[in-house]
């Protein structure tokens, strides 16, 4: 597994979401209480980008359709929803493991073959 330096501490507010890239993957990074995660940027559900969501407690928010992804597992924590119409995520969040070494945060990348870390 190969981490990738993407960003300084400093450079991420709790509650703030910052576009990185590692690896030639775009990726979100932000801070809640003092963890760090990291996750694909597109919404696997449109491919809206979720940089312009929002935080709620430790779960990122897509601004398009709402829906609801736990920033650590990725999971699918509140379906899509346009105006009236329900509809049923079928994908998680992609997420990367993150660490941090003096003062700067390093995702951890998928192996050449594909799998994550």
């Amino acid at each position: 597994m190969d981490y990738v330096k993407v960003a300084a501490v400093a450079d991420v507010a709790a509650g703030r979401i910052v576009p990185v890239e590692a690896g030639g993957l775009k990726l979100l990074l932000t801070q809640v209480d003092g963890t760090f995660y990291a996750a694909q940027r597109k919404c696997p559900h449109l491919g809206f980008n979720l940089c312009r969501g929002a935080i709620e407690g430790r779960a990122i928010v897509c601004p398009l359709h709402k829906a609801r992804f736990d920033l650590a597992t990725g999971a699918i924590e509140r379906d899509p929803r346009l105006l009236f119409i329900g509809m049923k995520a079928r994908t998680d969040l992609a997420t990367y493991p993150v660490r941090v070494e003096g003062g700067e945060v390093f995702v951890g990348l998928p192996d050449q073959d594909g799998r994550k870390p």
